[in-house]
């Protein structure tokens, strides 16, 4: 194998085998998919042994007899995880092995974060390691192009609006956005639409909280309380709606009255420029006054809500009749 050569870090998606690999990052999700894509193409030689080692719980010289040659095989494939919490005994072995490294084997190690464990980390960057990403992805831009990532390597087709209602609806943990393009992609066949994406996950917290909220800003108060009451009756928590229904309002005052393409406003709203497009076509119409008036009653809700009233899903359908009066008429 060739040697790799230092690296800024790329997706684990590139990730091909090489004698050296750390995958730097707290996200476990990414690191998994990581170590899963090095088994799946290591499965397809004969001759390649494979090893998985902790370094928290490491034994002296298990590395050492993981990464030599044996009777049944020509090459290893050693996996090290938890390196973050590595003991005396694996930095001691490691750094043992970096001197004087097999080309033919893949070591592949993560590190989650932190400050332990640095002399090692340089140790690796030195010898030539490459780097792979796995920073946790938070921005709702990251999370798009992850699911667009993972239907067009399935050769799958998906809509814009479904890549958003999926994100919405399941994008708090990426290992659970993982799971459910992976089920979407096996249990359905064509083009997934927005109609599918609601049909499995419609019923979620986050995804109604955004039907409600943008029903409300539309002027539909009867689809609004439609969704807002199905909801509650099913034992929905009502501070997420409110939430929602704060966050799309003042997306809304952001952009109001702003006449700049969505691309240049996101990252000066700290918005990701799919969220501007559509605070920009919701506020279209809408009065600097009436969304004022807005942000001050859903801050009045969101006290009823959390305690200050009797009736939370009544306090909240009230503020959902006053934002919809206030919506301009289309």
């Amino acid at each position: 194998m060739a040697r790799a050569q230092a690296s800024p870090g790329i997706s684990w998606r590139d990730l091909t085998p090489q004698p050296l690999i750390l995958l730097t990052g707290s996200e476990q999700y990414l690191a998994s998919r990581a170590f899963e894509l090095l088994r799946s193409q290591a499965a397809t030689r004969e001759d390649i042994q494979h090893t998985r080692l902790n370094a928290a719980s490491y034994e002296p010289g298990e590395l050492l007899l993981a990464t030599s040659s044996s009777l049944f095989s020509s090459a290893n494939l050693v996996e090290v995880h938890d390196l973050a919490s590595m003991n005396e005994y694996f930095l001691k072995d490691a750094l043992n092995y970096l001197k004087d490294q097999a080309p033919e084997n893949v070591l592949i190690m993560h590190h989650s974060g932190g400050t332990r464990g640095k002399k090692l980390l340089d140790a690796i960057k030195a010898a030539g390691a490459l780097l792979v990403n796995c920073q946790p992805i938070k921005r709702d831009a990251e999370k798009i192009d992850f699911v667009q990532a993972e239907f067009k390597s399935a050769k799958r087709r998906i809509t814009n609006d479904a890549v958003k209602s999926l994100v919405a609806a399941v994008g708090n943990s990426l290992a659970e956005l993982g799971s459910s393009c992976h089920q979407l992609i096996q249990d359905t066949t064509g083009t997934i639409d927005q109609e599918v994406v609601d049909r499995y996950y419609g019923g979620r917290i986050e995804a109604t909280a955004f039907k409600v909220a943008d029903a409300a800003l539309a002027g539909n108060a009867q689809l609004a309380l439609t969704t807002l009451r199905h909801s509650l009756d099913t034992g929905t928590d009502p501070i997420p709606i409110v939430a929602t229904l704060a966050m799309k309002i003042r997306q809304l005052a952001k952009v109001l009255g702003v006449n700049e393409p969505a691309a240049s406003l996101a990252s000066e709203l700290g918005m990701a420029p799919w969220q501007v497009q559509s605070a920009q076509q919701q506020a279209r119409g809408w009065k600097r006054a009436d969304v004022a008036q807005c942000i001050e009653n859903i801050a009045q809700t969101d006290r009823m809500v959390k305690g200050g009233g009797r009736s939370p899903g009544y306090a909240l359908e009230r503020a959902i009749l006053f934002i919809a009066s206030k919506a301009p008429q289309r």
